[in-house]
């Protein structure tokens, strides 16, 4: 009787940990590799670089969006708050924010089309121990890490929309504040 129970609670804990593993470490590593492979690449920290349009030559990860136009920022808040100023888009357009661990930290709309939409979104991102004043209309991201990475997406479904979308990259900021 005592060996199927000590059989039983060795599965458990190996679960448990297993289970943990997956959960809290995973998603950091991932995180770390793709950081490294990033900056690597020559794909600097703190400003926007914007991924060349999808076509099956051109696709480095699984299933991006042909009709989307990427720009990524690599965020290192080490040194202190990292501000995102990033213009709104005629169309469907997005900023993300993922954390080091993967989650996704922050989601903003840059639809021009919605009620109320800024002409430019203000990021800031910064540590939980890092004081920053915010003005009005500044959303604040706060991070348990320091790295982050940051990804706008704008609907570009023909080439002179991605064009444009490329446009607003060198008027988009990504830096320290």
């Amino acid at each position: 009787m005592r060996l199927p129970l000590i059989g039983a609670a060795t599965f458990i804990i190996g679960f448990a940990a297993a289970h943990v593993v997956v959960l809290n470490a995973l998603p950091g590593e991932i995180m770390s590799k793709a950081r490294e492979r990033m900056t690597g690449s020559g794909i600097p920290v703190h400003k926007w670089q914007m991924s060349p349009r999808v076509t099956p030559q051109t696709q480095t990860i699984v299933r991006p969006s042909p009709d989307l136009a990427y720009a990524i920022c690599v965020i290192d808040v080490t040194g202190g708050p990292v501000t995102l100023t990033v213009p709104t888009w005629p169309e469907y357009g997005s900023l993300s924010i993922f954390d080091a661990s993967t989650d996704n930290v922050y989601a903003g709309s840059l639809d021009a089309r919605l009620p109320d939409a800024p002409g430019t979104r203000t990021v800031v991102v910064k540590l939980e121990e890092q004081a920053f004043d915010p003005a009005e209309g500044v959303d604040i991201v706060t991070l348990k890490a320091p790295e982050a990475l940051a990804l706008i997406r704008r609907l570009a479904p023909s080439q002179g929309l991605y064009d444009a979308a490329a446009a607003l990259v060198p008027v988009s900021t990504c830096g320290p504040t």
